[in-house]
This record gives C-alpha cells, sequence and structure tokens, in this order.
C-alpha cells in the first residue's frame, strides 16, 4: 500500500523527468530575467516584482541546472534564508559586519536612486544632530555619576 508521500515522490518523479515541465520553468526563468517582454498591467508588475518573483526565479535557475525538483527547493530555501536575512542589512539576523554594509538607498529620499547635494546635507545635519544629542547624553551621565559621587 502507497502513503501520501510515495505518491507524492512518483508524482514528483515525473515532473523532474518532463520536458513540457522543463519548458514551463524556462518560461518562468525568461520572465522572470526579464529576456522577454510580457506586457502586465501594473498590479500584475507589482505582484510579480514584490510576491515570490524572487522565489520562483531561484527556483528555476536551480532546477535548470540541477534537475531535481528537491534540490532545487532546498538550494532556494538557503538562498532566500541567506539573502533575505543573512546578508540583508534591513534585517535583525544580519550577520555582516557594519564596515561592508550599504545605506545609500537610506540617505535617497526621493526614490530616484541617486543621492544629491540635498539629501547629503540632510543626512550630514541628521549624523550632526545625533552626535550632539549623544554628546548632551554623555554630559548627563557624566554629572549624575559625579553628583552620586559627591554625596
Amino acid at each position: 500500500m502507497f502513503s501520501v508521500f510515495d505518491y507524492m515522490n512518483t508524482k514528483i518523479g515525473y515532473l523532474n523527468d518532463s520536458k513540457f515541465f522543463a519548458g514551463l520553468i524556462m518560461i518562468m526563468l525568461n520572465i522572470g530575467s526579464r529576456y522577454i517582454t510580457v506586457k502586465f498591467s501594473k498590479t500584475q508588475e507589482a505582484y510579480l516584482r514584490n510576491v515570490l518573483s524572487k522565489q520562483i526565479l531561484i527556483f528555476s535557475v536551480a532546477w535548470m541546472g540541477t534537475r531535481d525538483i528537491y534540490m532545487s527547493l532546498v538550494i532556494t530555501l538557503i538562498f532566500v534564508a541567506l539573502a533575505d536575512f543573512a546578508f540583508n542589512e534591513e534585517s535583525n539576523f544580519c550577520m555582516l559586519p557594519t564596515k561592508y554594509k550599504n545605506y545609500d538607498h537610506i540617505l535617497d529620499a526621493n526614490g530616484d536612486g541617486i543621492v544629491d547635494d540635498e539629501e547629503l546635507k540632510k543626512a550630514k545635519e541628521l549624523i550632526a544632530k545625533a552626535e550632539e544629542d549623544n554628546r548632551k547624553k554623555n554630559q548627563k551621565k557624566h554629572m549624575l555619576r559625579f553628583y552620586e559621587l559627591t554625596k
């Protein structure tokens, strides 16, 4: 008697050997990497760009290289974990040293991809204000410590 897992393994084995599935994966790969032009509505573009498009593209590339669905899923999961968490400077789980982190996108206030002089000036002002606040906080801490010692 076949279990559900044996049944699924058999069906996935058929997909692994299917030329039709390989063709579908190639189409997904082409759409994802923008080698072919397909007209999508703005909503469709936003959905494809923001929801699973990276994962589908990585899975497609991995499957084309391995021709194994299970291995491609593992590669996709590992890649997504590394890209979205371990090497993403905006993640709480980022493992990159601070000196390698790039925060240019934070400076780009208007989202045009270029940090202009005005944005740079505002960033410098923000840093100066933060340093001044930090200096005042340290002064206050030292004054309180001094006050405690003189009691």
